[in-house]
């Protein structure tokens, strides 16, 4: 599997919103309904490997919405509450697809249950509000970890949303970030950036290893922000200020490092979250370049996804970014309040008619 290491997007003629309305609902849009832009990447003629799909800013952009019961309650339990984004800063999806996005300027995760119409708004932990919640990660089971910066702590919800326990508390952590479970290994990675460390926990919350200190060689870190694990249990991590990503062994050997600093394509200035696909592709958020970089599992850059703006498929200091088992891309562009969302092609070999 090869993705073509073209720049840029494509925009190609398709009916997207009738076609999408037709596959899943059955519905045959009106006569004389429109054709909209295909956005794809890397642009024609090259075979689209990546497309844009759609912008969540609120429960109601995925069909969910609160009956009048339930409005009420929650008014008068907790005051008027607004539903939307104010710096998503991370994304997760559980196995069954709710979509969960840490909130660190709203101090919340916002959990959208797509599958059972639901919406949700985790603001509490251990008996405190969630203060600046930056990075997140699901397990099999469904549950949720959150790492709250500022409280210095990872905290562990439930399917249902209720606290759990805490992580790394008592100053076992300077500020946690980036956080990624491997569930081959059952074991949770936290990107410690004060640190400058990775360390990583079983299921019952112990912490089991810590690699990494300050410095630009092997296994060194300069800020690192976001971890991800590959399917062999392969941790990648984005080394911020060293303005690369480095791939350790499950556990802690250097394996290899790839990037540099620059403003061409695949250059990192602010590199931030990072996730791999089905097939090993690097998925690495460039913040302030404002795209996605995509590299082979070695390194080499294949193609650059996004522009800056506020339109479908740009971003706005975009920050994390999560890859699903359907190939689905989630991408938390902060300063545009959304998650935009994509979806990974594929060879055209490997299409099914779904996509």
């Amino acid at each position: 599997m090869r993705l073509s290491r073209i720049r840029g997007a494509g925009r190609v003629l398709a009916v997207t919103a009738a076609a999408a309305l037709l596959a899943s609902c059955g519905r045959v849009p009106p006569k004389g309904h429109p054709e909209q832009e295909r956005i794809v990447w890397p642009p024609p003629p090259d075979p689209p490997r990546i497309e844009y799909v759609r912008s969540v800013r609120s429960p109601a952009d995925l069909g969910i919405r609160k009956n009048w019961l339930t409005r009420t309650v929650g008014y008068v339990l907790h005051g008027r509450q607004s539903l939307g984004m104010a710096r998503p800063y991370a994304v997760a999806v559980t196995d069954r697809g709710a979509i969960a996005v840490a909130d660190a300027d709203g101090g919340c995760v916002h959990v959208y249950d797509v599958p059972a119409g639901k919406y949700r708004r985790l603001v509490e932990a251990e008996h405190a509000a969630l203060v600046s919640p930056v990075g997140i990660a699901v397990d099999p089971e469904g549950r949720l970890y959150v790492a709250d910066s500022t409280r210095a702590a990872v905290f562990r919800f439930g399917a249902s949303g209720a606290w759990i326990d805490t992580i790394g508390g008592g100053g076992e952590l300077e500020r946690p970030t980036g956080l990624a479970f491997d569930p081959g290994r059952s074991r949770l990675y936290v990107v410690d950036t004060v640190a400058d460390s990775i360390a990583a926990y079983d299921v019952a919350g112990h912490r089991v290893a810590r690699f990494g200190h300050r410095g630009a060689g092997p296994g060194e870190f300069n800020r690192p922000v976001a971890v991800a694990v590959d399917r062999a249990g392969r941790i990648y991590v984005t080394d911020s200020l060293n303005f690369r990503v480095q791939v350790f062994e499950p556990d802690g050997t250097f394996v290899r490092a790839f990037g540099e600093q620059g403003l061409g394509p695949g250059g990192f200035d602010k590199a931030k979250g990072i996730a791999l696909d089905a097939d090993g592709h690097v998925y690495v958020v460039e913040g302030l370049h404002d795209v996605v970089n995509v590299f082979d599992a070695q390194g080499r850059l294949l193609t650059v996804v996004g522009a800056t703006g506020n339109g479908p498929g740009e971003f706005g200091l975009p920050a994390g970014i999560h890859v699903d088992g359907e190939g689905r891309i989630f991408v938390a562009d902060s300063a545009n309040r959304r998650i935009e969302v994509f979806r990974y092609l594929g060879e055209p070999e490997q299409r099914g008619s779904g996509l």
